[in-house]
């Protein structure tokens, strides 16, 4: 390298540095040079500077592209004025971001003051009004291990604290003392603590007494909601949707505890909730565990009656099945049901044909009289090649069995209750069944309970309340009765053949309920009609009440509004809609189907003008009116419009097979009807 001569630099260089450009420096790195004209690794220009490799300030061997090395302050921003950040060692802070001054006692010193702290600390604060404790965020590792502290907005934190706000609002994490290992304060008032003691959680109290307590402060006389739990399901159908809490109970299987459910208490919506409050019904049930089953017990329906043994009450208290009491019972009325007057045959002798009741009074015999004794004098078997053999008592069910013959199809067994006398008699009707009037406007209550074949296909079955014997809807102008039919012989139409269903008419308009329960083999059912002072009917099967629809059965009136009409989609479609108000003819669930009985889908939503099918399964033309074959009612509650005043209604109970087959069994256990006393 060449040596320096001159009396000074400047008198012998134009500049202290060399570039491998004679050129003036530029925007534009330029790598600087030795005295051997070789490139170095620091680049410059006007604007930049580039180090090819690493800089180390204070160090001699930098072991990182930039390597500060101080015994002080290793590094420090400062504006002017204030220290913005500073990264230092020692005695100095770890780090401080934000108003630091004053700079001498930063790493020292506490925020706000200008006294030294504890030497050897590792602080950290990041706070932007000069110390004040206002949004302030410090991090302080104490001399010794597990002494730190955390503050937000607090700059004098307790040793042990993550300490969140002021002293009136703060969050803290760790023991206080043994009992608050964990408390949220707001307003001065705890919002949440935990006893680490006792392991109990408390809200709005310090000192919880149980396991978890909620303590809050309402008005006098006035309700406080203390705890909501809310199921967010939104769904179009959702009648049965329950929200509950479950209680389970640990139980000892040798080393290894297990758990199981012990009970629940549930609410669930009535129906098919939406905006329109009407809508809005909602039951309280309560359920316990039998055998490892958690069932229901006891429930309280949205009218506020509560049924225990059954989930449709219909009175205040419903109670299905017996009731002991230890002490004396009172009421303001006669608590014996002498307002009604009621009748029950459970068939302990079995009904026959007429034939078989009829004593010949110029016969006085032995024979005769023994039919007269054996026949049930109250039920007469009627029926298509209907035989007295054919009545039975079941071998494994407390009923009779009523046996169609196996010969031509069409054949069938009827009970019903004596339509005429004794001959001998000649005194009007044999049995209260028939000369007492069972009318719609008498309040009137039926109820039946019959057992399946362990062949439920090709028949068909009914019972309730008629005009005629007659198993069709479309005979009697007023009934209602409910009936399960495989092949479509009732209701040509109808649109499912596995369940059951309802019919009632009034004055000849018919209405059909699938009511979706599907018919199993060999399954009890118990069939219940109620018919209230305003001749408004309700239904039940098995004690669950099903909703009755208020749509007549066939055309509905609403028909297609599209050019092209609608093809087979597979999926759900949008069907527009016109004519009439979809909404006062369909329901999510309904079954739609055309004037022949093809279903076309099922409703997923209605609107006034707009129908939307989960499936569009048949296709359908502009103007085409739809049509329902079995409707689903709107809730599970809805009851009928009025019945035809003043109509006498008789009971009936059938089996009808449909084909030539083998014969067809329907176990029949008891019928019951009561009505008021007067009308």
């Amino acid at each position: 390298m060449a040596t320096l001569s001159g009396q000074t630099i400047a008198g012998r260089f134009t500049s202290l540095l060399k570039t491998n450009s004679d050129s003036t420096l530029t925007t534009s790195v330029t790598a600087l040079q030795d005295g051997a004209g070789n490139d170095s690794d620091l680049q410059i220009a006007t604007n930049k500077v580039n180090i090819g490799t690493s800089l180390g300030i204070g160090r001699t061997s930098p072991t990182y592209k930039l390597d500060l090395n101080g015994t002080t302050n290793a590094f420090r921003i400062d504006n002017g004025t204030n220290v913005s950040l500073i990264a230092g060692k020692g005695s100095a802070f770890g780090f401080c971001a934000g108003d630091c001054n004053p700079a001498t006692t930063v790493g020292g010193g506490s925020a706000g003051s200008t006294t030294a702290q504890t030497t050897g600390r590792t602080y950290i604060s990041i706070d932007p009004t000069a110390h004040s404790g206002n949004g302030s965020t410090i991090i302080n590792n104490e001399a010794g291990d597990g002494t730190g502290s955390i503050g937000v907005g607090q700059n004098n934190a307790s040793t042990g604290f993550i300490h969140f706000g002021d002293a009136d609002k703060k969050f803290y994490f760790e023991a206080r003392s043994a009992t608050q290992a964990f408390d949220i304060y707001g307003n001065s008032t705890t919002l949440f603590s935990v006893d680490g003691n006792n392991k109990r959680i408390g809200m709005g109290t310090s000192t919880p007494n149980n396991t978890l307590e909620i303590k809050a402060s309402g008005s006098a006389k006035g309700n406080i909601d203390m705890l909501a739990l809310t199921n967010s399901v939104n769904n179009a159908d959702m009648d049965g949707t329950e929200t509950s809490i479950l209680f389970n109970q640990f139980y000892y299987d040798g080393s290894s505890p297990a758990i199981a459910d012990a009970g629940r208490i549930s609410v669930g919506t009535e129906s098919d909730w939406t905006s329109t409050t009407s809508t809005q019904d909602a039951y309280m049930a309560f359920e316990t565990a039998v055998n490892g089953t958690v069932t229901e017990r006891m429930r309280v329906a949205s009218t506020g009656y509560v049924g225990i043994g059954t989930t449709s009450p219909t009175s205040t208290l419903h109670v299905a099945g017996n009731i002991k009491a230890t002490g004396s019972i009172t009421s303001d009325t006669i608590i014996d049901t002498s307002a009604r007057y009621k009748l029950e045959e459970y068939f302990s002798r079995k009904p026959q044909s007429n034939a078989s009741m009829v004593i010949d009074p110029d016969a006085n015999d032995a024979t005769a009289l023994a039919k007269y004794v054996k026949a049930n004098r109250h039920f007469e078997l009627l029926g298509t090649n209907a035989d007295d053999a054919k009545v039975t008592y079941n071998a494994t069910k407390a009923g009779i069995n009523l046996a169609t013959n196996g010969g031509a199809s069409t054949d069938s067994m009827i009970i019903l209750p004596h339509l005429d006398h004794l001959t001998h008699q000649n005194t009007g009707a044999q049995t209260a069944w028939t000369g007492v009037l069972w009318g719609t406007e008498n309040s009137l209550e039926w109820s039946c309970a019959v057992t399946t074949d362990s062949n439920i296909a090709d028949h068909m079955i009914y019972a309730g309340l008629k005009l005629t014997n007659t198993h069709v809807s479309a005979t009697d102008n007023d009934q209602a009765y409910f009936y399960y039919d495989s092949s479509k012989t009732i209701l040509p139409n109808q649109t499912s053949t596995d369940t059951w269903h309802f019919a009632y008419s009034i004055g000849g308009t018919d209405y059909i309920v699938n009511t979706g329960l599907a018919v199993a083999t060999d399954t009890s059912y118990r069939f219940r009609i109620s018919i209230d002072s305003s001749r408004s009917l309700t239904i039940f099967i098995n004690d669950v009440q099903y909703g009755v629809t208020t749509v007549s059965n066939g055309s509905t009136g609403v028909a297609i509004n599209n050019g092209s009409g609608y093809g087979t989609s597979g999926s759900s479609v949008a069907m527009t809609v016109d004519t009439v108000d979809a909404t006062t003819k369909f329901v999510v669930g309904d079954i739609v189907a055309d004037s022949s009985g093809n279903i076309i889908g099922t409703v997923s939503a209605v609107a006034a003008t707009t129908l939307t099918l989960s499936s569009c399964t048949h296709a359908v033309a502009d103007d085409e009116v739809l049509y329902l074959f079995g409707a689903k009612a709107a809730t599970s509650t809805t009851a009928s419009t009025a019945l035809t005043n003043d109509t006498d209604l008789i009971p009936y109970i059938g089996i009808m097979k449909h084909t030539n087959t083998t014969a067809r069994n329907l176990v029949v256990h008891y019928e019951k009807i009561s009505r008021i006393l007067f009308e």
